[in-house]
C-alpha cells in the first residue's frame, strides 16, 4: 500500500475553488459596505457588481467545470494588478488578492484540461 503526500486533483480544485470564491464574496461585501461609507460610491459600486459577477460566475459554471469560466475568471486577477498599479498605496492589498486568485486558477487548471470533466 502507496500513500501519496501529494493532494488529489479534486483535492487541489477544491481547495483552488474555496480560495478564489471566498475572495471574490469578500471583497463584493467590503466593496458594498465602503459604497455606503465613503466619498466615492459609484465606484465602490462598480467594484461590487465586478466582484459579485465573479462570485455568480465562481459558484455555478466555474464549478461545473466549464472552461470559458475558467478562462474568463482570469481577468479578475489582471484587473486586480491594474488596480494596485495604478492606486500604490492600496497596492499590497490588491496584489495579494491577485496572488490569491492566480494560486486559484493554477490549482485547478488540471481538473480543467484533464477530460476528467467532460465539458
Amino acid at each position: 500500500m502507496t500513500v501519496s503526500i501529494f493532494p488529489t486533483i479534486k483535492t487541489r480544485f477544491s481547495i483552488g475553488w474555496v480560495l478564489m470564491l471566498g475572495s471574490s464574496g469578500l471583497m463584493a461585501f467590503s466593496y458594498l459596505i465602503l459604497m455606503f461609507i465613503d466619498n466615492a460610491p459609484d465606484l465602490f459600486m462598480i467594484y461590487s457588481a465586478f466582484s459579485l459577477y465573479a462570485f455568480l460566475v465562481l459558484l455555478i459554471p466555474f464549478r461545473e467545470g466549464k472552461k470559458w469560466a475558467w478562462m474568463a475568471t482570469w481577468i479578475l486577477p489582471v484587473v486586480l494588478a491594474l488596480t494596485a498599479y495604478f492606486a500604490p498605496e492600496f497596492a499590497p492589498f490588491y496584489y495579494g488578492a491577485a496572488v490569491v486568485f492566480v494560486l486559484g486558477l493554477l490549482l485547478t487548471m488540471s481538473e480543467f484540461f484533464s477530460n476528467r470533466m467532460g465539458k
